[in-house]
Protein backbone atom coordinates (compact mmCIF):
# COMPACT_ATOMS: atom_id res chain seq x y z
CA UNK A 1 0.00 0.00 0.00
CA UNK A 2 1.69 3.22 -1.11
CA UNK A 3 1.16 6.24 1.11
CA UNK A 4 1.87 10.11 0.30
CA UNK A 5 1.59 13.22 1.30
CA UNK A 6 1.71 15.25 -1.87
CA UNK A 7 -0.20 18.19 -2.80
CA UNK A 8 -1.24 18.42 -6.27
CA UNK A 9 0.72 20.82 -8.23
CA UNK A 10 -1.65 23.14 -9.94
CA UNK A 11 -3.44 23.57 -6.18
CA UNK A 12 -4.25 26.97 -6.88
CA UNK A 13 -7.62 27.00 -7.91
CA UNK A 14 -10.37 29.90 -7.94
CA UNK A 15 -12.52 29.18 -4.51
CA UNK A 16 -15.79 29.65 -2.87
CA UNK A 17 -15.18 31.88 -0.03
CA UNK A 18 -14.25 34.26 -3.46
CA UNK A 19 -17.83 33.80 -4.81
CA UNK A 20 -18.95 34.85 -1.40
CA UNK A 21 -19.78 38.53 -1.54
CA UNK A 22 -21.45 37.85 -5.41
CA UNK A 23 -23.73 35.08 -3.73
CA UNK A 24 -25.14 38.00 -1.20
CA UNK A 25 -22.89 36.10 2.03
CA UNK A 26 -20.81 38.55 4.14
CA UNK A 27 -17.55 36.93 6.21
CA UNK A 28 -16.78 38.23 9.04
CA UNK A 29 -13.56 35.81 9.42
CA UNK A 30 -12.20 33.91 6.87
CA UNK A 31 -10.32 30.15 8.17
CA UNK A 32 -7.83 28.26 5.78
CA UNK A 33 -6.72 24.81 7.68
CA UNK A 34 -4.33 22.51 5.82
CA UNK A 35 -4.99 19.75 8.02
CA UNK A 36 -7.70 17.94 9.45
CA UNK A 37 -6.76 18.41 13.37
CA UNK A 38 -6.67 21.78 12.12
CA UNK A 39 -10.14 21.85 11.11
CA UNK A 40 -11.59 20.39 14.13
CA UNK A 41 -9.64 22.78 16.07
CA UNK A 42 -11.14 25.97 14.49
CA UNK A 43 -14.67 24.18 14.87
CA UNK A 44 -14.00 23.53 18.82
CA UNK A 45 -12.87 27.41 19.15
CA UNK A 46 -16.57 28.55 17.24
CA UNK A 47 -18.38 26.52 19.12
CA UNK A 48 -17.17 27.80 22.99
CA UNK A 49 -17.69 31.18 20.95
CA UNK A 50 -20.43 30.52 19.62
CA UNK A 51 -19.90 31.11 16.43
CA UNK A 52 -21.37 30.19 12.95
CA UNK A 53 -19.04 28.62 10.02
CA UNK A 54 -19.81 28.05 6.45
CA UNK A 55 -17.06 25.17 4.65
CA UNK A 56 -16.31 26.40 1.12
CA UNK A 57 -14.80 24.16 -1.29
CA UNK A 58 -14.63 25.64 -5.07
CA UNK A 59 -17.79 27.12 -4.76
CA UNK A 60 -18.90 25.60 -7.80
CA UNK A 61 -22.34 24.14 -5.78
CA UNK A 62 -22.95 26.70 -3.15
CA UNK A 63 -26.90 26.56 -3.74
CA UNK A 64 -27.15 23.16 -2.54
CA UNK A 65 -27.29 24.09 0.60
CA UNK A 66 -28.63 27.13 2.50
CA UNK A 67 -26.60 30.39 1.87
CA UNK A 68 -26.99 32.60 5.17
CA UNK A 69 -26.90 36.36 4.90
CA UNK A 70 -23.73 36.48 7.08
CA UNK A 71 -21.54 33.67 8.80
CA UNK A 72 -18.83 34.49 11.44
CA UNK A 73 -16.31 32.24 9.95
CA UNK A 74 -16.20 31.12 6.30
CA UNK A 75 -14.10 27.46 6.53
CA UNK A 76 -11.69 27.39 3.27
CA UNK A 77 -11.49 23.81 2.47
CA UNK A 78 -9.16 24.37 -0.52
CA UNK A 79 -5.84 24.36 1.18
CA UNK A 80 -6.51 20.58 2.17
CA UNK A 81 -5.61 19.08 -1.29
CA UNK A 82 -3.41 16.02 -0.49
CA UNK A 83 -3.96 12.32 -1.24
CA UNK A 84 -3.23 10.24 1.80
CA UNK A 85 -3.15 6.67 0.66
CA UNK A 86 -3.43 4.87 -2.35
CA UNK A 87 -3.81 0.97 -2.78
CA UNK A 88 -3.80 0.55 -6.26
CA UNK A 89 -4.74 -3.70 -5.88
CA UNK A 90 -7.60 -3.22 -3.84
CA UNK A 91 -8.69 -0.14 -6.11
CA UNK A 92 -8.90 2.74 -3.25
CA UNK A 93 -7.91 6.14 -2.16
CA UNK A 94 -8.13 8.11 0.28
CA UNK A 95 -7.75 12.35 0.30
CA UNK A 96 -8.26 15.24 1.88
CA UNK A 97 -11.64 16.64 1.17
CA UNK A 98 -10.62 20.22 -0.40
CA UNK A 99 -8.53 18.53 -3.17
CA UNK A 100 -10.33 18.47 -6.68
CA UNK A 101 -12.04 16.32 -8.92
CA UNK A 102 -9.29 17.00 -11.77
CA UNK A 103 -6.29 16.87 -9.34
CA UNK A 104 -7.42 13.63 -8.19
CA UNK A 105 -7.83 12.21 -11.65
CA UNK A 106 -4.42 13.86 -12.83
CA UNK A 107 -2.73 11.72 -9.42
CA UNK A 108 -4.44 8.59 -10.63
CA UNK A 109 -3.59 8.94 -14.00
CA UNK A 110 0.19 9.03 -13.21
CA UNK A 111 -0.08 5.52 -11.35
CA UNK A 112 1.28 2.23 -13.10
CA UNK A 113 -0.75 1.58 -15.98
CA UNK A 114 -3.74 4.56 -15.05
CA UNK A 115 -6.09 5.41 -13.10
CA UNK A 116 -9.54 7.40 -12.57
CA UNK A 117 -12.43 8.45 -10.49
CA UNK A 118 -15.31 8.80 -12.43
CA UNK A 119 -16.78 11.24 -10.75
CA UNK A 120 -17.42 14.53 -13.51
CA UNK A 121 -19.50 17.08 -12.16
CA UNK A 122 -19.78 20.71 -14.06
CA UNK A 123 -16.35 22.86 -12.94
CA UNK A 124 -14.60 19.73 -12.41
CA UNK A 125 -10.93 21.64 -11.73
CA UNK A 126 -12.91 23.68 -8.98
CA UNK A 127 -15.54 21.27 -7.54
CA UNK A 128 -13.69 19.85 -4.52
CA UNK A 129 -14.63 16.11 -3.41
CA UNK A 130 -16.01 17.20 0.01
CA UNK A 131 -18.49 19.86 -1.89
CA UNK A 132 -19.05 17.64 -4.09
CA UNK A 133 -20.12 14.93 -1.46
CA UNK A 134 -22.06 17.55 0.16
CA UNK A 135 -23.57 18.79 -2.73
CA UNK A 136 -23.94 15.15 -4.19
CA UNK A 137 -23.06 16.54 -7.67
CA UNK A 138 -22.31 14.29 -10.47
CA UNK A 139 -21.94 14.62 -14.76
CA UNK A 140 -22.62 11.70 -17.38
CA UNK A 141 -20.58 8.97 -16.30
CA UNK A 142 -23.30 8.50 -13.54
CA UNK A 143 -25.14 6.25 -16.10
CA UNK A 144 -22.53 3.53 -16.22
CA UNK A 145 -20.32 4.32 -12.83
CA UNK A 146 -23.32 5.56 -10.38
CA UNK A 147 -23.23 8.79 -8.44
CA UNK A 148 -20.89 9.65 -5.08
CA UNK A 149 -22.89 7.09 -2.98
CA UNK A 150 -21.69 4.34 -5.27
CA UNK A 151 -18.10 5.61 -5.13
CA UNK A 152 -17.69 6.27 -1.41
CA UNK A 153 -15.83 3.84 0.76
CA UNK A 154 -15.48 5.95 4.27
CA UNK A 155 -15.79 9.47 5.56
CA UNK A 156 -14.45 11.36 8.18
CA UNK A 157 -14.95 14.60 9.32
CA UNK A 158 -15.77 16.35 12.57
CA UNK A 159 -19.42 17.60 14.50
CA UNK A 160 -19.96 21.24 14.82
CA UNK A 161 -18.44 21.11 18.75
CA UNK A 162 -14.84 19.89 16.91
CA UNK A 163 -14.71 16.45 17.67
CA UNK A 164 -13.75 13.73 15.32
CA UNK A 165 -16.61 11.52 13.72
CA UNK A 166 -15.97 8.81 10.89
CA UNK A 167 -18.15 6.34 9.53
CA UNK A 168 -18.09 4.01 6.54
CA UNK A 169 -15.87 0.67 5.52
CA UNK A 170 -12.74 2.64 5.58
CA UNK A 171 -13.24 3.74 9.34
CA UNK A 172 -14.30 2.24 12.80
CA UNK A 173 -15.62 5.16 14.46
CA UNK A 174 -19.46 5.61 14.01
CA UNK A 175 -22.25 7.83 15.47
CA UNK A 176 -24.96 5.38 17.21
CA UNK A 177 -27.65 4.22 15.54
CA UNK A 178 -27.39 5.77 12.31
CA UNK A 179 -24.58 4.59 8.86
CA UNK A 180 -24.04 8.33 8.09
CA UNK A 181 -21.97 7.40 4.93
CA UNK A 182 -25.15 8.08 2.58
CA UNK A 183 -26.95 10.97 5.34
CA UNK A 184 -23.73 13.36 4.76
CA UNK A 185 -24.05 13.07 0.54
CA UNK A 186 -26.00 15.96 0.00
CA UNK A 187 -26.28 17.35 3.20
CA UNK A 188 -24.78 21.06 1.74
CA UNK A 189 -22.62 20.92 4.83
CA UNK A 190 -25.44 21.32 6.99
CA UNK A 191 -24.62 18.46 9.62
CA UNK A 192 -20.68 18.87 9.87
CA UNK A 193 -17.90 19.17 8.04
CA UNK A 194 -16.18 16.56 5.83
CA UNK A 195 -12.29 16.63 5.65
CA UNK A 196 -11.35 13.58 3.86
CA UNK A 197 -12.85 10.99 2.37
CA UNK A 198 -12.13 7.18 0.94
CA UNK A 199 -13.36 5.89 -2.31
CA UNK A 200 -13.18 3.16 -5.08
CA UNK A 201 -11.34 3.79 -8.32
CA UNK A 202 -11.08 2.16 -11.73
CA UNK A 203 -7.81 1.01 -14.15
CA UNK A 204 -8.12 2.89 -17.00
CA UNK A 205 -10.03 1.51 -19.74
CA UNK A 206 -8.20 -0.34 -22.84
CA UNK A 207 -10.11 1.88 -25.10
CA UNK A 208 -12.57 4.58 -25.48
CA UNK A 209 -14.69 6.50 -28.11
CA UNK A 210 -17.42 9.18 -28.48
CA UNK A 211 -20.42 8.96 -30.86
CA UNK A 212 -21.48 12.27 -31.82
CA UNK A 213 -24.79 12.73 -33.22
CA UNK A 214 -27.28 15.41 -34.13
CA UNK A 215 -30.78 15.46 -34.70
CA UNK A 216 -33.17 18.01 -36.23
CA UNK A 217 -36.39 16.97 -34.79
CA UNK A 218 -37.57 15.47 -31.42
CA UNK A 219 -39.88 12.84 -32.67
CA UNK A 220 -36.71 11.07 -34.06
CA UNK A 221 -34.01 12.04 -31.32
CA UNK A 222 -36.90 10.56 -28.36
CA UNK A 223 -37.04 7.18 -30.28
CA UNK A 224 -33.65 7.09 -31.06
CA UNK A 225 -32.97 7.27 -27.37
CA UNK A 226 -35.73 4.76 -26.58
CA UNK A 227 -34.23 1.90 -28.34
CA UNK A 228 -30.70 2.71 -27.23
CA UNK A 229 -32.14 2.03 -23.37
CA UNK A 230 -33.64 -1.14 -24.43
CA UNK A 231 -30.43 -2.53 -26.19
CA UNK A 232 -27.70 -4.15 -25.09
CA UNK A 233 -24.81 -1.25 -25.40
CA UNK A 234 -23.59 -0.33 -22.35
CA UNK A 235 -22.61 3.24 -22.90
CA UNK A 236 -20.48 5.52 -20.37
CA UNK A 237 -22.35 8.07 -20.91
CA UNK A 238 -25.10 9.57 -22.94
CA UNK A 239 -25.74 13.66 -22.96
CA UNK A 240 -28.13 15.73 -25.08
CA UNK A 241 -27.85 19.56 -25.41
CA UNK A 242 -29.72 22.04 -27.55
CA UNK A 243 -28.01 23.52 -30.71
CA UNK A 244 -28.48 26.65 -32.85
CA UNK A 245 -30.64 25.75 -36.21
CA UNK A 246 -28.39 25.83 -39.03
CA UNK A 247 -29.20 28.72 -41.56
CA UNK A 248 -30.17 27.29 -44.51
CA UNK A 249 -30.28 23.75 -43.39
CA UNK A 250 -32.72 21.06 -42.06
CA UNK A 251 -33.41 22.24 -39.14
CA UNK A 252 -33.57 26.30 -39.87
CA UNK A 253 -36.71 26.07 -38.61
CA UNK A 254 -36.47 24.87 -35.27
CA UNK A 255 -33.59 23.92 -32.62
CA UNK A 256 -31.12 20.73 -33.52
CA UNK A 257 -30.63 18.36 -30.61
CA UNK A 258 -26.75 17.46 -30.12
CA UNK A 259 -26.24 13.65 -28.53
CA UNK A 260 -22.70 12.64 -27.16
CA UNK A 261 -22.62 8.88 -26.21
CA UNK A 262 -19.33 7.70 -24.65
CA UNK A 263 -18.18 4.07 -24.42
CA UNK A 264 -15.50 2.49 -22.88
CA UNK A 265 -14.07 -0.92 -22.71
CA UNK A 266 -11.90 -3.56 -25.10
CA UNK A 267 -10.78 -2.34 -28.54
CA UNK A 268 -12.99 -4.52 -30.75
CA UNK A 269 -16.09 -3.97 -28.47
CA UNK A 270 -15.66 -0.07 -28.67
CA UNK A 271 -15.62 -0.34 -32.26
CA UNK A 272 -18.37 -2.40 -32.68
CA UNK A 273 -20.34 -0.08 -30.27
CA UNK A 274 -19.44 2.57 -32.68
CA UNK A 275 -20.85 1.68 -35.95
CA UNK A 276 -23.71 0.19 -34.49
CA UNK A 277 -24.67 3.15 -32.92
CA UNK A 278 -24.17 5.40 -36.19
CA UNK A 279 -26.24 3.18 -37.81
CA UNK A 280 -29.39 3.07 -35.54
CA UNK A 281 -28.82 7.30 -35.51
CA UNK A 282 -29.20 7.36 -39.01
CA UNK A 283 -32.35 5.10 -39.10
CA UNK A 284 -34.28 7.90 -36.76
CA UNK A 285 -32.43 10.86 -38.95
CA UNK A 286 -29.56 11.60 -37.20
CA UNK A 287 -26.15 12.00 -38.69
CA UNK A 288 -22.67 12.00 -37.27
CA UNK A 289 -19.67 10.70 -36.36
CA UNK A 290 -17.24 8.85 -33.98
CA UNK A 291 -13.95 9.25 -32.71
CA UNK A 292 -11.51 6.80 -30.55
CA UNK A 293 -9.99 8.09 -27.70
CA UNK A 294 -10.72 8.34 -23.94
CA UNK A 295 -9.39 12.16 -23.62
CA UNK A 296 -11.32 13.35 -26.69
CA UNK A 297 -14.63 11.54 -25.00
CA UNK A 298 -14.00 13.29 -21.53
CA UNK A 299 -12.98 17.08 -23.18
CA UNK A 300 -16.47 16.50 -25.19
CA UNK A 301 -18.49 15.74 -22.07
CA UNK A 302 -16.86 18.43 -20.12
CA UNK A 303 -17.92 20.81 -23.04
CA UNK A 304 -21.19 19.57 -22.73
CA UNK A 305 -21.52 19.84 -18.97
CA UNK A 306 -19.32 23.25 -18.39
CA UNK A 307 -21.23 26.38 -18.92
CA UNK A 308 -19.82 29.25 -20.85
CA UNK A 309 -19.86 31.64 -17.47
CA UNK A 310 -18.16 31.82 -14.04
CA UNK A 311 -19.68 30.17 -11.04
CA UNK A 312 -20.30 33.66 -9.69
CA UNK A 313 -22.60 34.90 -12.47
CA UNK A 314 -24.47 31.47 -12.67
CA UNK A 315 -28.02 30.13 -11.44
CA UNK A 316 -27.54 26.84 -11.97
CA UNK A 317 -30.81 24.26 -11.34
CA UNK A 318 -30.87 20.52 -11.32
CA UNK A 319 -34.39 19.04 -12.89
CA UNK A 320 -35.11 15.19 -12.06
CA UNK A 321 -37.28 13.86 -13.85
CA UNK A 322 -38.58 9.87 -15.65
CA UNK A 323 -36.22 9.39 -18.10
CA UNK A 324 -38.43 9.06 -21.01
CA UNK A 325 -39.42 12.70 -19.93
CA UNK A 326 -36.00 13.81 -20.45
CA UNK A 327 -35.54 14.94 -24.36
CA UNK A 328 -39.45 16.58 -23.45
CA UNK A 329 -38.22 18.68 -20.71
CA UNK A 330 -35.46 19.95 -22.42
CA UNK A 331 -37.51 21.23 -25.09
CA UNK A 332 -39.92 22.72 -22.67
CA UNK A 333 -36.94 24.21 -20.64
CA UNK A 334 -35.31 25.56 -23.94
CA UNK A 335 -38.58 27.46 -24.85
CA UNK A 336 -39.44 28.89 -21.96
CA UNK A 337 -35.97 30.10 -21.28
CA UNK A 338 -36.08 31.95 -25.12
CA UNK A 339 -39.66 33.49 -23.84
CA UNK A 340 -38.20 35.15 -20.71
CA UNK A 341 -34.90 36.17 -23.25
CA UNK A 342 -32.75 34.41 -20.63
CA UNK A 343 -29.83 33.10 -21.94
CA UNK A 344 -29.22 29.28 -20.58
CA UNK A 345 -27.44 25.75 -21.19
CA UNK A 346 -29.17 23.14 -20.26
CA UNK A 347 -27.99 19.46 -20.35
CA UNK A 348 -29.90 16.35 -20.35
CA UNK A 349 -28.15 13.25 -18.81
CA UNK A 350 -30.16 10.78 -21.11
CA UNK A 351 -29.35 7.80 -19.35
CA UNK A 352 -30.53 9.41 -15.77
CA UNK A 353 -33.40 11.65 -16.47
CA UNK A 354 -31.39 14.25 -14.93
CA UNK A 355 -30.91 18.34 -16.28
CA UNK A 356 -28.42 20.53 -15.40
CA UNK A 357 -29.88 24.13 -16.37
CA UNK A 358 -27.38 27.11 -16.05
CA UNK A 359 -28.63 30.76 -16.31
CA UNK A 360 -25.69 33.64 -17.36
CA UNK A 361 -27.73 36.44 -17.84
CA UNK A 362 -30.90 36.46 -15.71
CA UNK A 363 -32.01 39.97 -14.10
CA UNK A 364 -32.85 40.06 -10.73
CA UNK A 365 -36.47 41.37 -11.65
CA UNK A 366 -37.14 38.59 -13.84
CA UNK A 367 -36.25 35.95 -11.25
CA UNK A 368 -39.28 35.13 -9.45
CA UNK A 369 -41.17 34.12 -12.92
CA UNK A 370 -38.05 32.32 -14.53
CA UNK A 371 -37.89 30.27 -11.15
CA UNK A 372 -41.80 29.08 -10.80
CA UNK A 373 -41.97 28.49 -14.32
CA UNK A 374 -38.80 26.15 -14.43
CA UNK A 375 -40.36 24.49 -11.13
CA UNK A 376 -43.43 24.19 -13.04
CA UNK A 377 -41.99 22.29 -16.31
CA UNK A 378 -39.97 20.42 -13.95
CA UNK A 379 -43.56 19.36 -12.05
CA UNK A 380 -45.29 18.86 -14.93
CA UNK A 381 -42.39 16.28 -16.19
CA UNK A 382 -43.03 14.61 -12.66
CA UNK A 383 -40.07 15.64 -11.45
CA UNK A 384 -38.31 17.56 -8.52
CA UNK A 385 -36.12 20.82 -9.51
CA UNK A 386 -33.56 21.82 -6.75
CA UNK A 387 -30.77 24.75 -6.55
CA UNK A 388 -27.08 23.54 -7.26
CA UNK A 389 -25.52 26.97 -7.57
CA UNK A 390 -26.90 30.73 -6.87
CA UNK A 391 -26.86 33.88 -4.93
CA UNK A 392 -29.30 34.51 -2.10
CA UNK A 393 -31.11 37.08 -4.24
CA UNK A 394 -32.39 34.47 -5.91
CA UNK A 395 -32.26 31.46 -3.62
CA UNK A 396 -33.89 32.87 -0.27
CA UNK A 397 -36.90 32.42 -0.89
CA UNK A 398 -36.73 29.11 -2.82
CA UNK A 399 -38.42 26.60 -0.50
CA UNK A 400 -37.56 23.05 0.18
CA UNK A 401 -34.54 21.41 -1.61
CA UNK A 402 -35.46 18.15 -0.85
CA UNK A 403 -38.17 15.90 -0.67
CA UNK A 404 -39.94 16.95 2.79
CA UNK A 405 -40.19 13.31 3.90
CA UNK A 406 -36.78 12.89 4.23
CA UNK A 407 -36.35 15.91 5.69
CA UNK A 408 -38.38 15.67 8.61
CA UNK A 409 -37.86 12.14 8.95
CA UNK A 410 -34.46 11.73 8.85
CA UNK A 411 -32.48 15.34 8.62
CA UNK A 412 -33.72 17.51 11.36
CA UNK A 413 -33.15 14.59 13.82
CA UNK A 414 -30.07 14.23 12.19
CA UNK A 415 -28.96 17.79 12.69
CA UNK A 416 -30.57 18.21 16.64
CA UNK A 417 -27.97 15.16 17.52
CA UNK A 418 -25.17 16.65 15.75
CA UNK A 419 -25.52 19.98 15.68
CA UNK A 420 -27.57 21.43 18.30
CA UNK A 421 -26.51 24.67 18.68
CA UNK A 422 -27.08 25.78 14.77
CA UNK A 423 -22.95 25.78 14.47
CA UNK A 424 -23.19 24.92 10.10
CA UNK A 425 -25.51 26.39 8.32
CA UNK A 426 -29.94 24.94 8.73
CA UNK A 427 -30.80 22.01 6.58
CA UNK A 428 -31.82 21.96 3.47
CA UNK A 429 -35.58 21.43 4.04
Amino acid sequence: MAATESAHPDAKTSTGVEELASLGVRARTIERPTKEKEAQQILARAFQEKRTVLPCGGGTAMGAGILPESVDIALDMTAMNRVLVFDPQNLNLAVLGGITIDAINKYLADQAKGFFLPLDPPFSHRATIGGVYAANSSGPLRLRYGAVRDQVLGVRGADAMGREIGFGGKTVKNVSGYDLTKFFIGSGGSLGLITSISFRVYPLPEAASLCDLIFDAVEGLEKFLAVLRKSVWVPSAVTVTEISAMPGGPGRNGPRYRVLIGFEGHGQAVERQNRDLLKLGQEFGGRGDARLGREQMVHALRSAVNPDWGTGELLTLKISVPVSRGVGTLAALQKFSKEMRTEVKTVLFAGNGILLMCAGNLRVENAPRFLTGVKEIGKAAEGFTAPVCGSRTFLAAWGSRVEPSISHSILRPLKEKLDPAGIFPPVIA
